[in-house]
C-alpha cells in the first residue's frame, strides 16, 4: 500500500469553510479513481495549513491519480484561496503486525 500525502496553506483572508469545501471535493474525487483505499485529512486554523493522506493498492495508481486530482480539485476549486500549489510527496506504507500495539519491524516496506 502507497499513501499520497498533499499539503496546503491557505491565503491569510480565505474562509475555514473552504477547507471543509475541498475535503468534500476531493473526496468525490478520489473514490472515483483506481486503487484508491481510503482518505484523512488534516488542518490546522491557526497557521491555515491543511492537507491529506490517502491510501493506494499500487504506487502507480497513487502517481496516476495526481493528474486527476489537479484538474478536479486545485485548478478549479482551489486556486482562489490556496497561496501557493500544493506539496505531493508518495509513500511506502508499512501496516504493524495485529497484536497489541508494539511496534516489531518485520516483514518488509512496501517499496
Amino acid at each position: 500500500m502507497y499513501a499520497r500525502l498533499s499539503m496546503f496553506r491557505l491565503k491569510p483572508d480565505a474562509p475555514i469553510s473552504f477547507a471543509e469545501q475541498w475535503a468534500e471535493k476531493t473526496y468525490l474525487v478520489h473514490r472515483s479513481l483506481k486503487g484508491f483505499k481510503g482518505i484523512t485529512f488534516l488542518g490546522e486554523d491557526i497557521t491555515n495549513e491543511f492537507g491529506a493522506i490517502s491510501y493506494w493498492e499500487t504506487k502507480e495508481d497513487a502517481l496516476a491519480a495526481g493528474d486527476t486530482i489537479e484538474i478536479k480539485v486545485y485548478s478549479t476549486l482551489s486556486k482562489a484561496y490556496i497561496e501557493s500549489p500544493p506539496m505531493i510527496a508518495i509513500y511506502g506504507v508499512y501496516d504493524l503486525p495485529a497484536g497489541n500495539g508494539e511496534l516489531i519491524f518485520y516483514g518488509k516496506f512496501n517499496w
